[in-house]
This record gives structure tokens, C-alpha cells and sequence, in this order.
């Protein structure tokens, strides 16, 4: 007999002991909550304290040892001869990356961490089958391996019989679904490919990935040989699942945490402070730090009577000159936030933003989620969102306002949640931005995204002899100390936004809502025209109210009071005189924000229009083009060079055309 049979024949007498001192009530816990609870969690590391070769004989063969452990529970108390109790290994000191686990791992109990791509539908595995023999009708029972194929017996022990059916009625069955997970994006190197593992889950472990999970999975590497290629692949029989990040609201914060964060709410400088400690590293922006600070904590999603759901999230959008830092903010908002994904333009699909319709294993049809599901109750930040391809850009008008992703794809229809805030960054088409040409044509954004965005800031890379030296100095000091000066560190920070969003909901007081009201009323009706501009929309108010529960909640306050409602304003305010003054008129045309034409645009389309009428009846149906240009510089004091981009976009939407050369007519 072999050292290792010797090793493992003795392992149950151990596992008995073990379980008789260390787990004696956690065992029996979970034997009186079953069949509810099927699952015993041990640590490794107890394991590994009680004796270490059993521990070692654990990764090398775990199947024999983890069945030894089964038998030692059963020999523990004969009542549970027909319970099956799971036993789950938890902190596995065997860790090895997605890269490195290759064959010489195979038949190992493995530690791997990872990021869920998808999960398939969950299916019935034959755990015991019954067959039948056709000759004298005796029933066989036959344990089945994890694997998809049906084992017979060989022969019946009552007449010798080769030829068997199965009752499937009669077999007993076990929940088994197949999911996918890559390696962390933290761990590539260069130009690697994420390597991706193929994960079998059974019985209580089914249903417990989303995808989008950073998780540790523990478990057995084994290999199956596919039946068209004939070639083998590696997958792992999953024993244990640990969740390695979880969202804001699922961070596990100790009392210690509790009664350090509601110390720090105290801070009268609180807000400040929190502002200062948003992407450290950059230099300036205050109001660009103090939205996304903002977004970091969020506003209070509402589910109305009529089912109705009011988010919470808030999205930003910031449009900049090159080199100024857009995309270091995007990083640390990645960074700091858990479910954070982080995608780029060019690199960037419809489906990857979304989901794709994939194959699985079996050759079905299953969804593999995209950034914006990965980071549902997230962060998902989209950089360069002005070089993406306008039919995969579109993907973003659901996700934004009703926070879901419809997919219908490969005969799958389903509606995806995507309850995350967006943080986006577009540079100028033209290398710089001109604040006296409209945000779309400088962008090449179409205005229903443009309208879903509650903040745009313009940042503008201006020559400052105070500002450029200060930038230079705090450059300078990061590159020599190499180090960064946090007004609160970022563990504690994120700590403080999970209680405060898991454990404050604020509520608008009166004198928020007169604050908000007024602000609303008045800005609408600024204008003495009826006929004027439109300076903002009910959307903006509804951004507005969320910035305010947002500014609330980082003094962890319960009601939204009037300075909350004021510095929501401020900010909302300053983004719309940034991207929103109509250099014609000197007022704010939310037209203008959102890229559509602006009111004073508008008016002179309509006066072109008009006196391209009078010159088609004063010069027999066709407008001499010069007439035209001299006309409209007299009576409206337009400049020929406006002229000339009214006719150009005219004749582009088809509204005038030109039958001869310098003449012009209405279609």
C-alpha cells in the first residue's frame, strides 16, 4: 500500500477529531438548520494549526481527502448517515494567478482571484442514477462523476444482464451552472490577453456570481476534453466562493470604523476636506472635484407608487483641452470606488458596453455582461467618449436615464439592471475648445446623450503666470518626494462614502425646496421675450435636487437643508454659464448645453428663409446668393460669413437647394 492511500486511510480518524474539538457546533448548527443549510465553512488556516500534512494532503488530493471529511462527519453521529453536508474550505493559502495556473495544477486544490464575465442558466446534474435492467427489471444504482457524461454499470449482479435503461424519475438530481471569470485587470502586463477560467458551481454555490463579482474562488483544477475539437481544457470545480470587493454598501465596516466616521462628520470642514482628497494628484478644478466628490456619495434613488424609479446617480461629463488631466480623475474615481470599470473610446463596442450573445458550453446562447452592467451599483467611467463610433455611443442613452440595458440578441430578450453613475471625458474636436461655437459641433456628441449628462464642465488650458507656476511647484513636489498629501486617506474615505451611503437618505426640507424652487422659476422666466431662449429644463432640476441630497449626505445628514440646495445651484450654475451663454445674446439657452440650435441660431434660419421668399418673387423663383448676403448684413446686421454657414446648413437638411450656380430656391 502507498505512503499516500496510508495518508488518507488515517485522514478520517483525524477529520474526526478535528470536527469533535474545533467545529463541534458549527457542525451541529448546520446539521439542525438542513436541508436549508447544506454547507460546513472550515478555515484553512485551523486546518492547517491542527495538523499541517493533512492540510498539504488537502491540496494535493483534495477529492479523497474532502470525502474523507465527509465520512468523518457521518461516523461522528449515525443519525446523519443519509445527510450530504458540503464542506467549504475558506482562506486558501494555495493562491495562484489565472496566468500561472496551468496543467501542473491540475488534480490541485487552487485559490484564484478573478472578475465574473458570465454566468449560464442553471441546470440539473444527475448525481445518482437509477438504471434498470431490461432482463429481470432489478434496480441499479450508480454514483455519477461531476462530469456531463452518464455512466451505466458494466453488469447486473441478479442475472448477468449488459442492457439497461435509466429512470430518470427515479435519479436523484443536483443544481449545477457554469460560469467565467478573468483575471484582474490590475495584473496584466503589456499587451496581454485577460487569461479566462471556465468555473463549474453545484448544489448551494449556484446563483451566487453575478457578473461584474471580483471574487476569490477556491477549488479543484480539472480538465475535460471537448468533443469537437478533441482537445483538453482547464476548469475548476468550485468549493468555496469569497467576494473580494464588494459595493459601497456591502463594505464591512467594524464599530471602530462607525465611531471614526461619524467623529470625522463632525469636522465643520468636512466638505472641504473631501473635496481636497478627490484626485489628489491634480492641481486646481475645484468645481470639477467637487461634482465628482459629489457622485462619489449620490443622490437618493426613489421608487414611486406607480412604479416609477427616480435615480439617484449622478452622471458627469467633462470636455477639456488635451493634457490637463481628465483621465487621471477618471483612474482614481475607478480606483476609489468598488464595481468600477474603466473603458476608453476607441477600444470601446456597443456590445462591450452593454452585453453580448455568446455560446456556452453546452451551445446555447447566454449574455456576457458589458462595462455597463459590470458596474451596476458602480462607477463606470468612459474616457475618450467623443472617438467612439456614434452606433456603439447609442448603447448609452438607456443606461443613462433608466439605469437598464435592454438586450435582444440571439433569441434572448431581457432587461439588465445598470444602476451606476457615468463619469465621461470628450476632448474638443479641433484640438481646443472656442466657447463662442456650439458644445456638439466642437465634441461630436449628439444632444440626447449631451441632455442625460446633469453636469458638463468645460476645463480650458489657459496661460497663467499665478497658476502655472503653483501647477509647476505641486508637480514638481510629487515627482521629487514621490509622495501625495491627503487631507483624509483614501481607505478611510471610501469607508466614510459606504456608511454614508448604506446608512443616510436625506429628505429636502422647505427651505431647500424654496431655495431650488426659486432658483428654478426665476432662471426660466429670466428673459423678458416669451418667445426667447429656454434657459433650463425640468431635467436640470432634477439633477439639481440630486447634487443637493448628495452635498447632504457627506455631512451624513439626514434632511437636505438650504446650504445643500444652495451649493447645488452654485455648481449647476457655474456649468451652464460655462457651456450655456449664447454669445449673441448674452443669455443662458439650454439649447446651447444640450447641442441643439440655439434660440438666436434659430431666429436667423427663419430670417434667411423669409427673405429668400421675397428675392424668389422679386427675381422670378431663384435668390441670387449676393443679394441675399447684402440684404441680410442691412436689415439684421448679419456678417456675410454667418450667412454663408445658414445657407450651408440650410441646403445639408434639405430646406433650400441650389438650381443654378450663386442662385437659390426653397424646396
Amino acid at each position: 500500500m502507498s505512503t499516500s492511500t496510508t495518508k488518507i486511510g488515517t485522514s478520517v480518524a483525524k477529520f474526526e477529531e478535528f470536527f469533535s474539538t474545533i467545529y463541534k457546533d458549527q457542525l451541529f448548527e448546520t446539521l439542525e438548520k438542513y436541508p436549508d443549510e447544506r454547507s460546513l465553512e472550515i478555515d484553512y488556516n485551523n486546518l492547517e494549526m491542527f495538523d499541517p500534512d493533512l492540510a498539504d494532503l488537502l491540496i494535493d488530493k483534495p477529492q479523497e481527502i474532502l470525502d474523507a471529511a465527509t465520512n468523518a462527519i457521518k461516523n461522528i453521529d449515525p443519525l446523519v448517515k443519509d445527510v450530504d453536508i458540503n464542506l467549504r474550505i475558506a482562506n486558501l493559502t494555495n493562491i495562484i494567478p489565472l496566468k500561472t495556473l496551468l496543467s501542473k495544477y491540475i488534480g490541485n486544490f487552487v485559490a484564484a482571484d478573478g472578475i465574473v464575465r458570465k454566468t449560464d442558466e442553471i441546470r440539473p446534474r444527475i448525481e445518482t442514477a437509477v438504471f434498470e435492467c431490461r432482463g429481470c427489471m432489478r434496480l441499479h444504482e450508480v454514483e455519477q462523476s461531476s462530469d456531463s457524461r452518464i455512466v451505466e454499470p458494466s453488469l447486473c449482479s441478479e442475472c448477468g444482464g449488459r442492457s439497461f435503461r435509466l429512470l430518470q424519475e427515479e435519479s436523484k438530481y443536483i443544481d449545477t451552472q457554469t460560469a467565467r471569470m478573468q483575471e484582474p485587470l490590475e495584473n496584466l502586463s503589456g499587451g496581454t490577453e485577460p487569461k479566462q477560467m471556465l468555473m463549474i458551481l453545484e448544489d448551494d454555490l449556484v446563483d451566487k456570481l453575478n457578473p461584474g463579482d471580483k471574487v476569490r474562488i477556491t477549488g479543484t483544477l480539472k480538465t475535460f476534453r471537448e468533443e469537437r475539437s478533441g482537445k483538453f481544457k482547464n476548469y475548476i470545480y468550485v468549493n468555496h466562493i469569497e467576494p473580494l470587493e464588494q459595493e459601497f454598501e456591502e463594505l464591512h465596516l467594524t464599530p471602530e470604523d462607525e465611531e471614526e466616521i461619524i467623529e470625522l462628520s463632525k469636522d465643520p470642514n468636512i466638505y472641504d476636506k473631501i473635496i481636497k482628497s478627490t484626485a489628489p494628484s491634480i492641481k486646481g478644478y475645484r468645481d470639477v472635484k467637487e461634482a465628482i466628490a459629489l457622485q462619489l456619495f449620490g443622490g437618493s434613488a426613489k421608487q414611486l407608487a406607480d412604479e416609477t424609479r427616480l435615480r439617484g446617480d449622478i452622471h458627469i461629463l467633462i470636455v477639456g483641452d488635451p493634457g490637463i488631466g481628465k483621465s487621471q480623475m477618471l483612474k482614481y474615481v475607478s480606483k476609489l470606488a468598488p464595481r468600477s470599470i474603466y473603458t476608453s473610446g476607441k477600444g470601446t463596442t456597443g456590445a462591450g458596453l452593454t452585453a453580448a450573445a455568446v455560446r456556452d458550453e453546452l451551445g446555447g446562447w447566454s449574455l456576457e455582461a458589458g462595462a455597463l452592467v459590470l458596474g451596476d451599483q458602480g462607477n463606470v467611467c468612459v474616457d475618450e467618449l467623443d472617438k467612439m463610433r456614434s452606433e456603439d455611443r447609442s448603447a448609452l442613452h438607456e443606461a443613462l436615464e433608466q439605469q437598464t440595458v435592454s438586450i435582444a440578441k440571439a433569441g434572448i430578450m431581457a432587461t439588465l439592471n445598470s444602476r451606476c453613475s457615468v463619469l465621461a471625458a470628450a476632448n474638443p474636436k479641433f484640438g481646443r475648445f472656442d466657447r463662442f461655437k456650439l458644445l456638439a459641433e466642437q465634441i461630436d456628441l449628439p444632444s440626447p446623450i449631451l441632455s442625460r449628462f446633469d453636469l458638463i464642465f468645460v476645463v480650458e488650458d489657459k496661460p497663467s503666470i499665478k497658476n502655472d507656476s503653483e501647477l509647476a511647484d505641486h508637480i514638481l513636489e510629487i515627482h521629487q518626494s514621490n509622495e501625495i498629501n491627503y487631507e483624509i486617506e483614501p481607505e478611510l474615505l471610501r469607508k466614510y462614502i459606504a456608511y454614508a451611503r448604506k446608512n443616510v437618505n436625506p429628505r429636502l426640507t422647505d427651505e431647500a425646496n424654496t431655495v431650488l424652487k426659486e432658483f428654478y422659476v426665476s432662471t426660466r422666466n429670466s428673459g423678458q421675450d416669451e418667445e426667447g431662449p429656454v434657459p433650463i429644463t425640468a431635467r436640470q432640476l432634477e439633477a439639481i435636487i440630486r447634487l443637493a441630497e448628495a452635498s447632504a449626505k457627506i455631512r451624513l445628514k439626514e434632511t437636505v437643508d438650504k446650504e445643500d440646495a444652495e451649493k447645488a445651484v452654485r455648481l449647476q450654475l457655474a456649468c451652464l454659464k460655462e457651456v450655456g451663454i449664447d454669445p449673441e445674446t448674452g443669455e443662458i439657452d439650454i439649447d446651447k448645453v444640450e447641442g441643439r440650435t440655439p434660440k438666436s441660431d434659430r431666429d436667423k434660419l427663419q430670417r434667411v428663409l423669409e427673405e429668400i421668399e421675397l428675392l424668389e418673387e422679386e427675381y422670378g423663383g431663384q435668390a441670387p446668393t449676393n443679394v441675399l448676403a447684402s440684404n441680410m448684413a442691412d436689415k439684421y446686421d448679419i456678417s456675410e460669413e454667418k450667412v454663408e454657414n445658414i445657407i450651408r446648413n440650410l441646403k445639408h437638411k434639405g430646406i433650400i437647394y441650389e438650381p443654378t450656380s450663386g442662385y437659390l430656391k426653397r424646396a
